[in-house]
């Protein structure tokens, strides 16, 4: 056929050409923009010629589209610059869920590169042999229809693993798919893959300027990747690997310059912004009977899963919207919260009528069902006290997990361990107390001095010279300041952070406001645990969930020692008299000090109480309380005046009854 006739039936043919020419003159392989721009003529903006490119080229079995970004002479094989790996498998799955123990694979892809070219594909549909979500086979446009005649994962077992041998394992939360295949592997009795790995999920977040979400679309499109198929395996698969070539080419921007640099910053999470996007929403796990009957009021909520077990508590001011607002929870962001959707079998809840007994009872439903989904407040025997054993005749300062009567002085217990820790080291480094554990009871407590001594950290009372009265004083300063009563530290701190600045150390300087800010909140929280045990008996009162009902909350020390209901149809005289027995009983018993069991709720009812002060609805008891005047009052207070959501009321200019 003759050329003109060929062009005519081809009108690409002479483009097609004309690259393979350009490349030939290049030693067989040029970046793509630059190839955009020899082949079209044009140097503007190379994502508007891209798909056109591809599409012309594609079809070209003398050409190559490489993993890193570069259009070759088939055959040519990259020169390695020892920044991006040349020998690899890009790998991605599809799943019908977020999570491996429970959730089951329906699509898995691999493509090997070999000297940066590709050289073989693995791709399969994998029957589940389970139902596939609605919201999966939305997003993926894969159902039962097209896996009816899928493999099981046994059935490919052997060639996958055999495909993926040692090689460096690429792909986008690589993580996230070797899970998956390591929880397939171990149901057949199979050893997991061990295999280098390389993430493009944090990478991308390092090198992508503005990166606001973290899919892979999100970076393909801030790079100027085209992709028309998504959520498919093999799809996902090829468009990773043009990412890493991306990828390489800002990390050289930044300065890197080898693969151990780029695997460090790989290795380095940033958190990026969570954006609702279309990714399915929770209403497609989630039964839309779990919303029959739950009313628009305050309470507590509680999901329960396989076996009758509670996985979650939560409280809201309203249940219908909050528990609704699951359905429209995002998924595919988390794996905690899309974990929790999948596993829900039931919701029930408990209304309360008012969003502080809320606060109150779902800390006690956490610490009695301990539930696998909630964090705060769940494991509330591993809360941390400051020790000072005093007793000992050179007191040094500890973090215990148990509070004993030994004679000692101790702070807390504390809701953030890390803080406590960080206090303790703080103190450590201050103050010029030992560290040792020494008795100092026998003779071979004293001699052979530690580092500390002659760094001037310690006054070496190991040595039998230190100043018992200098050693006291210290240790009297150090209790001081976890009171609150001594800024002295906080200033040292604060003078060292303006320093680092100063000399543009700001690495150090962000390291030391968070450390200032996590012993400041420890020092708050207690002085706020020290202020709500001192605080004197107080009466709170709330609506109920009890149509004309109020609910008296006694509130003893910081702890809730009584609540009485003031039902419609009860009396004055008879809500005065519970009261009563209650108070009378709480001024016979010695209340202990707060321990853990017992931290969650004086912390909720000491920030409340210091939030609402001087609201009408909290009324402190001093002597003997005239109950019956007290019950008239509360129960004479509208909906309006015992809500607690706007700023506290004024208090009345009348005295309270006594």
């Amino acid at each position: 056929m003759a050329a003109g006739s060929e062009a005519r039936d081809d009108p690409y043919a002479g483009l097609r050409q004309r690259a393979y020419l350009f490349l030939r003159e290049r030693d067989g392989a040029v970046p793509e923009e630059e190839l955009i721009e020899h082949v079209f003529g044009s140097s503007g903006n190379p994502a508007l010629w891209r798909p056109l490119l591809r599409q012309v080229l594609g079809a070209d079995d003398r050409l190559d589209l490489r993993a890193d970004g570069y259009w070759a002479l088939r055959g040519t094989a990259p020169v390695s610059n020892g920044l991006l790996p040349t020998d690899f498998v890009v790998i991605d799955i599809e799943t019908t869920g977020l999570r491996p123990l429970r959730q089951r694979i329906i699509e898995v892809a691999a493509i090997r590169y070999r000297g940066g070219r590709r050289q073989d594909v693995f791709s399969t549909l994998v029957n589940p042999e389970r139902p596939v979500p609605a919201y999966i086979r939305k997003l993926t446009g894969i159902d039962e229809t097209a896996l009816a005649g899928a493999p099981v994962f046994r059935r490919v077992a052997d060639e996958l693993t055999a495909f993926l041998g040692d090689d460096l394992l690429i792909g986008y939360n690589v993580e996230f798919d070797i899970a998956f295949l390591n929880a397939e592997l171990k149901r057949l009795g199979r050893p997991p893959l061990i295999n280098p790995r390389l993430d493009l999920l944090p990478l991308s977040t390092q090198l992508i300027p503005g990166m606001r979400r973290s899919g892979l679309d999100a970076a393909c499109l801030a790079l100027g990747l085209e992709f028309r198929e998504r959520h498919r395996a093999e799809a996902d698969a090829a468009l990773t690997a043009l990412l890493l070539a991306r990828l390489g080419e800002l990390a050289r921007e930044r300065g890197l310059t080898t693969f151990d640099g780029l695997q460090r910053a790989a290795a380095t999470r940033v958190p990026v912004p969570k954006r609702r996007g279309p990714v399915g929403r929770g209403r497609a796990v989630l039964d839309r009977s779990h919303l029959e009957g739950i009313p628009h009021a305050p309470g507590v909520y509680l999901m329960y899963g396989a076996r009758e077990r509670v996985i979650y508590v939560g409280k809201a001011k309203d249940l219908r919207n909050r528990v609704s607002s699951y359905y429209s929870q995002p998924l595919g962001y988390t794996r905690k919260m899309d974990g929790l959707l999948e596993s829900i079998e039931r919701i029930e809840v408990v209304e309360t009528g008012s969003e502080l007994e809320a606060l109150l009872l779902e800390a006690q439903f956490i610490r009695r069902y301990r539930p696998q989904y909630n964090t705060q407040m769940r494991n509330n025997e591993a809360y941390p006290y400051i020790k000072i054993d005093i007793g000992n005749p050179w007191p040094r300062v500890t973090l215990t997990r148990q509070r004993a009567d030994d004679g000692a002085v101790y702070f807390g217990p504390f809701r953030v361990a890390r803080s406590a820790r960080e206090t303790v080291d703080l103190i450590n480094e201050v103050f010029p107390l030992r560290t040792c554990a020494r008795s100092f009871r026998t003779a071979r407590s004293y001699g052979s001095p530690c580092l500390r001594l002659s760094l001037g950290q310690c006054l070496g009372p190991c040595t039998g010279m230190a100043d018992r009265d200098a050693y006291r004083q210290a240790v009297q300063d150090v209790i001081g300041f976890l009171r609150g009563e001594r800024d002295e530290v906080m200033a040292r701190l604060h003078q060292e952070l303006v320093a680092c600045a100063e000399r543009l150390d700001f690495e150090r300087a962000s390291r030391l406001r968070d450390r200032i800010r996590r012993v400041q909140q420890l020092v708050l929280s207690q002085q706020l645990l020290a202020e709500t045990e001192q605080r004197g008996t107080v009466l709170i009162v709330t609506p109920s969930p009890e149509s004309g009902a109020r609910e008296f909350l006694l509130v003893v020390r910081g702890r809730l020692w009584a609540q009485i209901r003031a039902a419609a149809g009860d009396t004055d005289d008879d809500v005065a008299a519970r009261l009563a027995r209650s108070w009378e009983r709480a001024q016979q018993t010695t209340m202990p000090a707060v321990d853990q069991d017992s931290l969650d709720q004086v912390h909720l009812l000491g920030r409340w109480l210091r939030k609402y002060a001087g609201h009408r609805a909290i009324i402190p008891l001093d002597a003997v309380p005239n109950w019956v005047a007290l019950v008239a009052q509360g129960r004479a207070l509208t909906d309006d005046e015992l809500s607690f959501d706007s700023r506290p009321a004024p208090v009345s200019e009348e005295p309270l009854p006594a």
